[in-house]
């Protein structure tokens, strides 16, 4: 019965272990974050970050139509992995955090211009895939600058850069949320 309650516990521990990561200011990504099993042909790189933009509708209003959507940065440990010869360079994982840390910054664009331009469903029906996809463009476009001019982080000058660009960022946008 102890051994079938440890394979229980076991299993229930790794899937509470990956569960999907919300960004927050309070919490930083750790190597034990990234779960997956590194590619084994790809043994060049040092980490990769499965992150997304997500959505989720929180209400609508039947009777208006009004409608409220949440959107956030979400790490996905599952899908994301790193190479455990680096597990020393805290560099690699700065690097990724300021991945994450990106895809807050345009998640919360996001959600500024959808409170402004989203009133309702019709707005949403009409609306949202277009703004949703203009802003996956500038993210998608930020986010291969940021690894391009870094060297994927090995370039640490271009990072301590990108570090406190993207810092400024995140304040910025705290603030403006704060004058809300």
């Amino acid at each position: 019965m102890m051994n079938k309650l440890l394979i229980v516990f076991l299993l229930s521990s790794q899937a509470l272990l990956s569960q999907a990561i919300t960004w927050s200011p309070d919490r930083k990504l750790d190597f034990k974050d990234f779960t997956n099993n590194m590619p084994e042909e790809d043994d060049s790189k040092g980490a990769e970050s499965y992150i997304e933009i997500d959505y989720k509708i929180v209400s609508t209003s039947i009777w208006t139509g009004r409608i409220k959507i949440k959107v956030s940065a979400t790490f996905y440990p599952e899908k994301s992995w790193f190479n455990k010869k680096y597990i020393t360079a805290g560099y690699i994982l700065n690097h990724e955090q300021k991945h994450f840390d990106i895809a807050y910054i345009f998640a919360n664009r996001l959600q500024n211009i959808i409170n402004t331009k989203i009133k309702g469903t019709n707005d949403f029906n009409n609306n949202f895939q277009k703004l949703y996809d203009e802003n996956f463009n500038e993210y998608s476009t930020f986010q291969a600058k940021y690894d391009s001019d870094t060297e994927h982080g090995a370039n640490l000058e271009q990072q301590k850069i990108y570090d406190t660009m993207i810092e400024e960022m995140i304040n910025d946008a705290s603030k403006k949320n704060e004058n809300k």
